[in-house]
């Protein structure tokens, strides 16, 4: 059988019912299989392939986040989404470490069908099934002990603003994901995209953010990074100055706090990998050795797949608005993108590229990791004009922001 196979979970035979009603056009790409129970899905799941399952979160004998999660642990490269009547944050919470994606009855016409498309479609940016099976585990990424501490300090002062909370959060990749992961999903039924920390802070208020933070268990699954050559705190301090940089491009607010999220997420797939893949990592650096490269290179020579693919996988898994992901997937190589217009890719890869070549002017003696920029890309884009000017500021960035901590 061909074409995407997706099974639908539900203790209720009318929905179930209805669902394949409503996406019969689909099954001609679609393969689609419907169970009643939790225990029935997992008979389906090891006896045949399955590419997505859907599943509801209140059902007898099994509910819905305690089958996702044994299909998180048997069948890590299945997506998994929520497809649930029922919103309260207690209930999004506990399914936070094992869905994917969430999804609300009812559920809007074409909804269910361009969240499992784009699902799918996430699966092509990675072809390393080893990368597919690690990332489909992931419940929640190491975050630095210090910055959990400061959140969780400011959260317990009754006169603490969003606007500390957020500057907190936007100081660790892995917790700005998480909380943006959860308020754009469709629990909250928000009717757009929040790229904004602040904004996500004021909508969700500081109790759950305060839930979110211990739903995700920070410290439970965060080791250090097996792969001493890609400490946290050196991957924490250059992308705090991507992002810090990218948003100096912009003029907009908006378009400021978009490519700020977009730079501090960029190099996510590499914590991934250094806590969930050290070996990968070790074969990657070996080459590094053998044939001086940046590490995009010698991670494409090793495995065909960089930690920039990695971590938009993984963003997209979550749920984060697609702007973002395409910078994350695209930074090192941006001509990827048909686009001929400044956006939030452009400014994440010039700030990458920059950054890169001042933190190893600083230290040269130092192992480079990252690329410089693609020159060609930005004379498509008719940015050449801009290189020294972009160069003197980064310069001056750094000086002024190159100790961060």
């Amino acid at each position: 059988m061909t074409g995407t196979r997706i099974l639908f979970v539900d203790d209720e035979p009318k929905i179930l019912e209805g669902l394949r009603h409503r996406l019969h056009r689909q099954r001609n790409k679609w393969h689609m299989l419907f169970v009643q129970s939790g225990p029935a899905a997992l008979d389906v799941l090891a006896r045949e392939p399955i590419d997505v399952i859907v599943s509801d979160m209140r059902m007898p004998e099994m509910d819905g986040a305690t089958l996702l999660k044994k299909v998180q642990e048997l069948h890590p490269r299945v997506v998994r989404i929520v497809l649930s009547g029922h919103a309260e944050l207690e209930t999004a919470l506990r399914a936070v470490p094992v869905a994917h994606q969430f999804l609300s009855k009812p559920c809007e016409p074409g909804v269910l069908e361009n969240v499992v498309e784009r699902a799918c479609n996430l699966q092509s940016l990675v072809n390393e099934d080893a990368v597919k099976r690690t990332v489909g585990r992931i419940e929640s990424l190491p975050a630095l002990p210090r910055v959990y501490s400061r959140l969780m300090t400011v959260l317990a002062n009754e006169t603490a603003t969003g606007e500390e909370v957020a500057a907190i959060l936007k100081q660790d990749m892995a917790l700005c994901a998480k909380v943006l992961q959860i308020v754009n999903s469709a629990f909250f039924g928000l009717a757009r995209s929040i790229s904004k920390v602040e904004e996500a802070v004021t909508y969700l208020g500081f109790t759950a953010i305060k839930q979110i933070v211990l739903a995700v268990e920070v410290f439970r699954d965060s080791p250090a990074p097996a792969q001493p050559r890609l400490g946290p705190d050196a991957l924490q301090r250059h992308s705090l100055l991507v992002a810090g940089f990218a948003s100096t491009l912009f003029k907009g607010r908006k378009e400021k706090e978009e490519a700020f999220v977009a730079g501090l997420l960029h190099d996510i797939g590499k914590l991934v990998l250094a806590v969930k893949l050290p070996e990968h990592l070790a074969k990657v650096f070996a080459e590094m050795d053998r044939a001086p490269c940046p590490m995009s290179v010698a991670e494409k020579t090793v495995w065909g797949v960089t930690h920039a693919e990695v971590g938009a996988y993984l963003l997209g898994l979550w749920g984060l608005p697609y702007p973002m992901i395409e910078a994350v997937a695209n930074h090192h190589e941006p001509r990827r993108v048909d686009s001929n217009e400044f956006g939030i890719l452009a400014a994440t890869h010039i700030a990458d590229g920059l950054i890169n070549d001042e933190l190893h002017a600083l230290a040269p003696q130092s192992e480079r990791h990252g690329a410089s920029m693609d020159v060609a890309y930005l004379e498509k884009l008719g940015l050449t004009d801009k290189i020294e000017g972009w160069r003197e500021l980064a310069h001056a960035y750094v000086s002024a922001h190159g100790q961060l901590s």
